[in-house]
């Protein structure tokens, strides 16, 4: 037997993406206070990212001051925001995909 598509089915498809939608908003909104960090030199270079994948806080040992190799400082800045950058997006697909993997989605990096 086949199941018709009536208003009743309709109307719940509509809340049940009304939900998805809010459930949706609510995981983006959180992204912001979900925190990652990055390091490059053992830990002499940090940068912290945030699961909207935005640099909040990037921390330069003092002693790398000293080298007088601006372009090794320049690869060592840019190696710790790329893996805090990395890891923030992981942790945003991970957090959509909590909403989205309820109904398989594939947002195709939308998140």
């Amino acid at each position: 037997m086949t199941e018709t598509f009536g208003p009743k089915n309709l109307q719940d498809l509509l809340q049940s993406a009304q939900q998805m939608q809010e459930e949706i908003k609510r995981v983006q909104d959180s992204l912001g206070s979900i925190t990652v960090e990055g390091m490059a030199a053992g830990g002499m270079v940090k940068a912290v990212a945030n699961g909207r994948q935005q640099l909040v806080s990037l921390t330069i040992e003092p002693a790398l001051f000293d080298s007088k190799d601006v372009e090794m400082m320049q690869d060592l800045v840019v190696g710790a925001v790329n893996q805090a950058l990395a890891k923030a997006s992981e942790a945003a697909q991970q957090e959509m995909g909590k909403v989205t993997g309820q109904m398989n989605l594939n947002l195709g990096g939308l998140f």
